[in-house]
């Protein structure tokens, strides 16, 4: 019983939680609290841990049920686990609305826990209350409305060293568009990585800029669909010092761009696998 009192107890307190104004997106980057310690090692570990180490993640609406479940399974230290907290759900006057909010539990740095699912937990509601406005409005005209909002999490990659998650807010009226928040925690200092604070010095802007540049150029070579802003007066120049990314399970880092910011929108959202031959010697 006393994982289901834990967690209860989290959720009473949580939704008790007054959500502080003007949080600054994604938290300030995640603080910028990047410790100086073996990202070299983080990186080289992850391309062979995937499959050794495997930590539990529970997903959950904390119903009755799944929560019951939840006593059966051993409490274990140390680890960090992402739940769904809440699941916000309108469909009402054509309009469509499905919000996952996560909840990150485990973090040793409690004020990033803190921020960040407050910054979750901020943006589900506002999201949920601007839809509920505009229902009230449809319904005040007696009118229909044609839109879609769905919001969900994805674990890209998960191991003993690191995890790296993405919000993904994805909306439909007319056209559509999809946002995603990049989040990659180490777990050994339990805290927020950027590339800012992995690299030494900004070389690495430079380095990988110019692989993301050779990479567009071949694809456009090889691929009949493949398009890039790149070579051009207005074309892609160089990534931001902290561009969004995830670290995929072969333990290379993936540069991702939103739709339009590199390419026309007819190709999406871009990813580029930047290879460990030209991370590895920048890492502190």
């Amino acid at each position: 019983m006393r994982e289901h009192k834990r967690l209860d107890n989290i959720k009473k307190e949580y939704m008790n939680i007054e959500i502080p104004e003007n949080l600054d997106f994604v938290v300030d980057k995640a603080l910028n609290k990047n410790k100086k310690t073996s990202n070299r090692k983080i990186i080289k570990y992850i391309s062979t841990a995937a499959a050794c180490f495997a930590i539990v993640v529970a997903t959950v609406n904390f119903s009755p049920t799944v929560a019951d479940a939840l006593e059966d399974i051993p409490v274990v230290d140390n680890i960090i686990n992402v739940i769904t907290f809440k699941n916000y759900r309108i469909n009402e006057e054509g309009v469509d609305v499905s919000i996952k909010v996560p909840h990150i539990d485990g973090l040793e740095d409690k004020e990033l826990q803190y921020k960040m699912n407050s910054e979750f937990e901020k943006q589900g509601k506002e999201i949920y209350n601007q839809y509920l406005d505009e229902i009230s409005r449809l319904k005040a005209e007696n009118k229909k409305g044609n839109e879609s909002f769905s919001s969900w999490y994805e674990i890209k990659n998960e191991n003993k060293d690191v995890i790296s998650l993405v919000v993904y807010n994805y909306s439909s009226s007319g056209s559509s568009n999809t946002e995603r928040t990049f989040y990659n925690i180490d777990k050994n200092t339990k805290t927020a990585l950027t590339l800012e604070g992995m690299f030494a010095g900004t070389d690495y802007i430079d380095a990988i800029s110019a692989n993301i540049k050779e990479q567009m150029r071949n694809r456009m070579k090889t691929e009949n669909t493949a398009f890039y802003f790149v070579d051009t007066e207005d074309g892609f120049k160089s990534i931001d010092k902290n561009q969004d990314f995830y670290i995929n399970a072969d333990g290379e880092i993936v540069i991702c761009f939103d739709k339009y910011e590199v390419a026309p929108g007819s190709q999406g959202v871009s990813e580029f696998t930047i290879p460990s031959s030209v991370t590895d010697k920048l890492l502190k």
